[in-house]
């Protein structure tokens, strides 16, 4: 009897299940279906997640690149502004230069009119303005040079408390006017620092000025001067409406100023100059108190000074 006939005959008599063949088969195909699901859904997860990945590069690299464009365009301004800055400087330097001479012939003169005019006091008065005009002007003048000039200082030892007092001499027709007394906070008779006298100069001036000038209605102007075992401080106060938040992060921009008269390059130079001579200029002020701007300077060794001395 054949193979076949004999599972007929078994199915016939009920020893094998009708349909069990297919059964497993479908069986085995739900497992291989299942089987593939999940790889299938294994393998969608790691596409979702390289998906995710890509995007997030796409993003970064989209932010990177706006942020170099902005950056380009930013470049690009200031590169603008400081070929404007430069021309201007150019010019500047020009003008002044030009404008120097006469204006030392003016002081010259003025100084002799007020000494005819010492018996003529209203006429002596007249002359006194022209005289701090001439000052104003010799002073923007100084500030505009300064601004365009290469700065190569000659460090020496300096005693601070003298060219304080020098500077303060420029301001006492500006004092008067304003009603500023001076108070004086000097550790020592003579306080030394390391620093270009000629580069000081100015930056003294350019602070004392600033502060006089903030006390249009009176106040007191206090100066400082201090010597440590590696730097020497001069800071320079005064009791006038103070500087807000905002405008002591510009302050120190050139031609920024809050004033209704003035170029903004006082404290421009005067940072510049403390830089080049290896200090730094720092800030500290509180609206309706006043304002500090301290002077850093190198302090000279024992042995410089032992041969300053010598």
């Amino acid at each position: 009897m054949s193979a076949e006939a004999l599972r007929l005959g078994d199915r016939r008599a009920g020893t094998v299940p009708a349909g069990s063949s297919d059964t497993t088969a479908l069986t085995r195909a739900l497992e291989r279906f299942a089987a593939a699901t999940v790889r299938l859904e294994s393998e969608y997860a790691t596409l979702k997640r390289r998906l995710g990945r890509l995007t997030a590069e796409l993003e970064e690299k989209n932010r990177l690149l706006a942020a170099s464009l902005d950056r380009e365009r930013r470049l690009e301004a200031e590169a603008l502004r400081a070929s404007r800055l430069a021309a201007m400087g150019e010019m500047a330097a020009t003008l002044a230069h030009e404008v120097r001479n006469p204006l030392g012939a003016m002081e010259l003169f003025t100084g002799l009119l007020l000494q005819d005019l010492h018996d003529r006091p209203a006429a002596r008065q007249l002359a006194q303005q022209v005289a701090r005009g001439i000052v104003d002007l010799n002073h923007l003048v100084t500030n505009l040079l300064e601004f365009t000039r290469a700065q190569t200082p000659r460090p020496t030892i300096v005693d601070c408390c003298a060219l304080i007092e020098e500077a303060l001499q420029y301001t006492v027709d500006l004092r008067a006017s304003s009603a500023v007394t001076v108070r004086r906070r000097y550790a020592a008779p003579a306080v030394p620092a390391l620093a270009d006298p000629h580069l000081l100069r100015p930056v003294l001036l350019n602070l004392l000025r600033n502060a006089v000038q903030a006390m249009a209605q009176g106040g007191t102007l206090t100066v400082r001067a201090r010597a440590g075992r590696r730097a020497t401080t001069i800071a320079v106060t005064d009791t006038g409406a103070g500087i807000p938040a905002a405008a002591r992060r510009e302050i120190f921009r050139p031609f920024y100023t809050t004033r209704a008269k003035g170029t903004g390059l006082g404290l421009t130079v005067a940072r510049a100059l403390v830089t080049a001579m290896g200090g730094r200029l720092g800030l500290a002020s509180e609206v309706g108190t006043g304002t500090t701007f301290a002077v850093t300077l190198p302090a000279p060794s024992a042995a410089e000074e032992q041969g300053a001395d010598g």
